[in-house]
């Protein structure tokens, strides 16, 4: 809730998010929108707008779209948008431009955008158009933006590339790579780039026993679980005249995925395999994920961000990371909790004495989720994203 001028109090304000270079920019519109009571959160590039999107209530985005010096071809601010609704679908995003002109804006609005407004704005207009598309907008008190992909180096750009290439297609996709290097994440981004309509579906290998009637996209999680004989039912349904789009996941590497797989349901779903090395092989990606992930539980826990300076990038970078992302979110997690940074390695007998390892923060988190869910192991490792022996190993291993 909030008060206004008359002490009355209203309904939570609205919160913009303006994404833009020019720090002027920002503090002339943030006093404009402040007057009007809309709350107006700021960003000066792609990494900063995911995060502030993906930790925060956003009700509509303004975005430059030149907010690198130099650039004229609004390039980035498109593709920024594209990542924008991958994440919130509903998402209104009105285009803010001056170097670009109209034709660029046009652009945008068939990539999705609500509208546009030419730099520099009249602010009566600007204020009229902002507040008309939060009017119109209906949302949901529970809407929830999906985690955001951070994507920095070369290797992981090329492959997203692809992804995306392929998510307008109907061309089924095998998406390999370890526990926690995000395969889930970019199964989702291609079917939210695919122009479907209907729902995605999510099939976990080793508790199926039935496949769905309803065709559409399908994303199974541990395609090498099924057995053999619904592999063959697979393989069936995928020769019927209206056959589902699959996206598979796997942890396995690609010869022990086709020692795994019915060679037939290999013909089917093999002819793109999309494989995301692990984390340690991409030291961009770990300092571009950590400052996301120092910024998004800064945000989320309402607590100080700690300094990620030269030597803590340096330790990151060196680890190998056995869970990837998501060890290496746990880790950037407990920085924002404690305040202090613990070693991530995950060799605790080697680790300074009461100094939180990677296997603490490991036991800690598993420990978590299972008492949320009253120690409930199919929900517990459905949410970690393990298969029950997998999680069951872990408690073993950790005494729980």
């Amino acid at each position: 809730m909030f008060r206004n001028e008359s002490g009355e109090a209203t309904p939570s304000a609205p919160c913009i998010l303006f994404v833009d270079d020019d720090p002027d920019v920002q503090v002339a519109a943030r006093m404009l929108f402040r007057r009007r009571g809309i709350d107006m959160l700021s960003a000066c590039g792609t990494e900063e707008a995911l995060t502030q999107l993906a930790s925060s209530p956003v009700d509509l985005v303004l975005l430059d779209l030149n907010y690198t010096k130099g650039m004229t071809t609004g390039a980035e601010g498109l593709a920024l948008l594209r990542d924008m609704l991958v994440l919130r679908q509903d998402l209104p995003v009105i285009v803010v431009t001056g170097h670009s002109g109209v034709t660029i804006a046009v652009a945008a609005m068939r990539a999705g955008a609500t509208d546009f407004v030419m730099k520099p704005w009249n602010n009566e207009r600007l204020l009229a158009l902002v507040e008309g598309t939060l009017k119109r907008r209906q949302t949901a008190d529970s809407l929830e933006a999906e985690p955001a992909m951070i994507v920095a180096s070369d290797e992981l750009r090329r492959l997203v590339a692809e992804a995306d290439r392929l998510a307008v297609t109907r061309a089924p996709l095998i998406i390999t790579g370890a526990t926690g290097s995000g395969k889930m994440l970019l199964a989702r981004r291609i079917h939210a780039l695919s122009q479907e309509n209907d729902p995605v579906t999510i099939i976990r290998a080793e508790e199926c026993e039935a496949l769905p009637q309803e065709s559409g996209t399908w994303i199974i999680r541990n395609i090498d679980a099924l057995s053999v004989s619904m592999q063959r039912r697979l393989a069936d349904r995928l020769e019927e005249r209206v056959a589902p789009r699959i996206i598979a996941l796997s942890s396995l590497d690609q010869p022990a995925l086709e020692a795994a797989l019915d060679p037939r349901l290999l013909l089917h779903l093999g002819m793109v395999v999309l494989r995301l090395p692990p984390l340690c092989e991409r030291p961009d990606d770990v300092l571009a994920l950590s400052a996301h992930f120092l910024r998004y539980f800064s945000i989320r826990h309402g607590l100080a961000e700690p300094v990620l300076d030269e030597e803590r990038s340096r330790i990151l970078c060196r680890e190998s990371w056995p869970q990837n992302v998501r060890g290496l979110r746990a880790v950037l997690e407990r920085a924002v909790l404690t305040g202090t940074w613990g070693t991530p390695s995950d060799a605790s007998e080697t680790a300074p004495q009461g100094t939180p390892t990677l296997r603490d923060t490991e036991r800690s988190m598993i420990e978590t989720v299972l008492r949320r869910h009253g120690f409930n192991v199919t929900q517990a490792a459905r949410e970690l994203g393990l298969t029950r022996p997998a999680l069951y190993r872990r408690m073993a291993r950790y005494g729980l």
